[in-house]
């Protein structure tokens, strides 16, 4: 019988050890299954700098009673990331120290491994045991994406700019152009971008770099009706508009965003042109990509193809 107990005790020892509780915080005398989760399912990252890490957030069901420690294992089957090419992964043993109700699984990428348009992901899960692993978000779709530095200077210089505009009014499909930045305020100037003496100022957003957006300088003068059109409506000034900040009477315009690649060196600009008091010419896509000096020489003297 003595063995017997002795026995028992060393078993409920043993369970003892791979119980971890958590405290609910309504309640501090009441120890509950620590069920943990990632806070979200899919993750995209901009990398732009090989030592910068990305944290993704674990979370627990309460504050732990003890130290947590939990492990990350990558899903092979469902990655197309390899490790040390793509991504190192800071550590896959994890802890949530005692008191606690969080960790962070930390990531850092390679952006010169990555080629531009290419998206490399990774799909990790949690381990534990089946009590604490189980409920909420245990496995997560990690995106790496290839971004560019910001470097506003890139978009100075000669570029070839392609309208829907020029090819209905204009007799021509693309022209180039030269431009100028303002850096104080992240703005690229196109100068005579469509007619002679009409500067297009545009401000780029790099506050989110997945994101970058473009966006007219307001509404501004792009032409007179008359080198437009050859005679004179309303004021005599054809304007040109940010085609989603634009309320238009014919249709929706909210989802055209303007927007710029840094990795790809183009902008394209979603705009209206009107006549106030007249009304809407229209909607017209402008791509503006730029080139080389020595492309640039090479059109001049050979034309646009």
């Amino acid at each position: 019988m003595k063995e017997l107990r002795y026995i028992a005790y060393a078993l409920i020892l043993f369970a003892s050890t791979l119980y971890i509780g958590c405290q609910r915080e309504t309640d501090e005398s009441i120890a509950t299954e620590c069920h943990i989760s990632f806070a979200e399912e899919s993750y995209i990252f901009g990398v732009v700098d090989s030592e910068e890490w990305f944290e993704i957030p674990i979370t627990a069901s309460g504050t732990a009673n003890a130290d947590l420690y939990f492990g990350v294992e990558i899903v092979a089957s469902q990655s197309s990331a390899i490790q040390e090419l793509h991504y190192t992964l800071e550590s896959t043993t994890l802890r949530i120290p005692k008191g606690k109700d969080r960790a962070s699984l930390r990531i850092k990428s390679n952006p010169e491994s990555i080629a531009i348009g290419q998206e490399c992901v990774l799909a990790v899960r949690l381990v534990l045991d089946e009590e604490n692993i189980g409920q909420g978000a245990t496995e997560c779709s990690i995106m790496l994406r290839h971004c560019c530095p910001f470097e506003l200077e890139r978009f100075e210089g000669y570029a070839v700019l392609t309208s829907t505009w020029c090819m209905q009014y204009m007799n021509c499909n693309s022209r180039l152009v030269h431009t100028h930045v303002e850096p104080e305020n992240n703005i690229v100037v196109i100068e005579d971008m469509l007619y002679e003496g009409y500067d297009i100022e545009v401000e780029l957003d790099d506050s989110d770099r997945l994101n970058p957006v473009a966006k007219l300088c307001g509404t501004q003068v792009l032409a007179s009706t008359g080198e437009a059109f050859g005679t004179i409506y309303g004021d005599g000034k054809l304007l040109i508009a940010e085609a989603s900040e634009y309320v238009s009477s014919t249709a929706d315009l909210s989802g055209y965003v303007s927007f710029y690649s840094l990795c790809e060196h183009f902008m394209m600009l979603y705009t209206v042109m009107y006549v106030d008091g007249v009304g809407e010419v229209g909607m017209f896509g402008n791509i503006v990509e730029w080139v080389s000096d020595d492309e640039a020489e090479r059109i001049m003297r050979e034309g646009l193809d």
